[in-house]
Order: structure tokens, then C-alpha cells, then sequence
């Protein structure tokens, strides 16, 4: 009888330091778990990961010369992004192993370039450097954008009228129009942006060029679209598909 009392408080106190181990070693794993996601992020899509990069200041390194401005980016409602192709920044495929990224601060009239590569599948920020507006890849693009925007005669003037416009009803069923030139208003995008944003490597040979609202925590999601025709920009045609 003595005997099976010494098993059955054996039993007990190893079942305790049983359940006292397993505790421990979930508070552990969960530690561990924090401390990774503080790191970096594994996705197979770059801009998926900028996004997360330029809002999140765990995965930005205080020790590289510049920065992104979190609270800048925080603050807005949108993100534009330009690029040269049909298909919007987050539609691109293939995408090499090292991306650069240009943006095109129009408030402060700076130009930053950031270096992302990856390794083991997981994104990382290698650094960044100031570039002059002489430098820009699209430099000639860019001094189109801010007259178009800052001058309203020029601007009507660069417009393919009637302009196609696409946007959603209420039914969320895409709908269009032509704007005819009479009816246009001008309006300020660069200041309506602010910042701009593009890979460094964009097509300059592509005679297109598509900036894209991209809303944060929100449904905003317009499209630009301007032509060159005759080494001139022209803007062809808007959507607004925001929800």
C-alpha cells in the first residue's frame, strides 16, 4: 500500500513538471515567433513586401543613411505608383533577385533610391542614396508631369479629348463615358500625390506611362493613362474603380 502511494505522488508531481515544461516551451516558441516577425517578411511578391516595408519600422534598419518617412506615408490616403507597362506594379511577374526603387518626393523636391534584394526568399532592404533630378531615369516624364499638372492650358492641351473615362456604378459594374474638352477640369496632380514611386529599371522605349492610386486600408483605386505621341505626353485616358 505504501508503495502504490509513492507511484501515485510520483506520478503527480512528474505529470506537473510535465505540464510546467510544455508551458515553458510554448512561452518560448512564442517569444521566438515575436522576435522573427520583427525581421522580415517571406513573400514571393516584391511589392507586397514594400508595402509592408514602408509602413512597418520593425522591417526598416535604422542604420542605413535614409530612411523611408513612415509618418509621410502614414498619413495618406493613397500611394501613387508609376509604371510603364499595362499591367500595374503588383500584377508584374519574374522579377529579378534586386529591385530598385525611386521616390520622387514632390513636397521636399527629393529624389531617394532604395536597393531591396532577396535572400532565402525573403526580402530585404540593402540600402539607399539621394539622386539628382538630372539622374531620374524619367526625367523628361517627370518635367512633363509637373507642367501638365501646374498649368491649365497646357494641360487641355495635352489631353486626347473626348477623353475615355471608366469608373463603377453603383452595382459595381464598369461603366464609360467621353469627356469632351469643354467639360474638363484641371486639376494639380502632383500635388494631389505629392510622392511618386517606380522601379529603376522602368522601359523608357514603352510609349506608355500608368500612374496608379493604390489606397491604404481603404478602396481607392484610380488609374491614369498618358501616351507619347510625337516624343509629347498626352493623357489618354482615367479610371476610377474605387470602392
Amino acid at each position: 500500500m505504501k508503495y502504490l502511494i509513492l507511484i501515485l505522488i510520483f506520478s503527480l508531481f512528474s505529470c506537473k513538471s510535465d505540464d510546467k515544461k510544455l508551458e515553458g516551451f510554448q512561452e518560448k516558441a512564442e517569444e521566438m515567433n515575436q522576435e522573427n516577425s520583427t525581421v522580415s517578411i517571406d513573400t514571393t511578391s516584391f511589392m507586397e513586401f514594400f508595402e509592408s516595408f514602408i509602413f512597418d519600422k520593425r522591417l526598416q534598419n535604422s542604420n542605413k543613411d535614409n530612411s523611408i518617412d513612415y509618418n509621410f506615408f502614414s498619413s495618406k490616403d493613397f500611394v501613387a505608383y508609376l509604371n510603364s507597362d499595362t499591367l500595374s506594379v503588383f500584377e508584374e511577374k519574374n522579377l529579378s533577385d534586386k529591385q530598385d526603387l525611386i521616390i520622387l518626393d514632390f513636397k521636399k523636391v527629393k529624389n531617394l533610391k532604395y536597393k531591396f534584394e532577396k535572400i532565402d526568399n525573403k526580402w530585404t532592404f540593402s540600402g539607399s542614396n539621394t539622386i539628382s533630378i538630372n539622374s531620374l531615369p524619367e526625367k523628361k516624364f517627370v518635367d512633363f508631369l509637373m507642367k501638365f499638372s501646374k498649368d491649365s492650358i497646357y494641360q487641355k492641351s495635352h489631353i486626347l479629348f473626348p477623353l475615355e473615362d471608366y469608373s463603377l456604378d453603383d452595382d459595381y459594374q464598369t461603366i464609360s463615358q467621353k469627356i469632351e474638352k469643354e467639360k474638363w477640369n484641371h486639376f494639380n496632380l502632383v500635388e494631389e500625390i505629392e510622392s511618386l514611386l517606380f522601379f529603376a529599371n522602368i522601359d523608357s522605349n514603352n510609349v506608355f506611362r500608368n500612374i496608379y492610386y493604390r489606397g491604404i486600408g481603404n478602396g481607392i483605386l484610380i488609374k491614369f493613362t498618358f501616351k507619347r505621341v510625337n516624343n509629347d505626353w498626352f493623357l489618354v485616358k482615367t479610371e476610377d474603380y474605387s470602392t
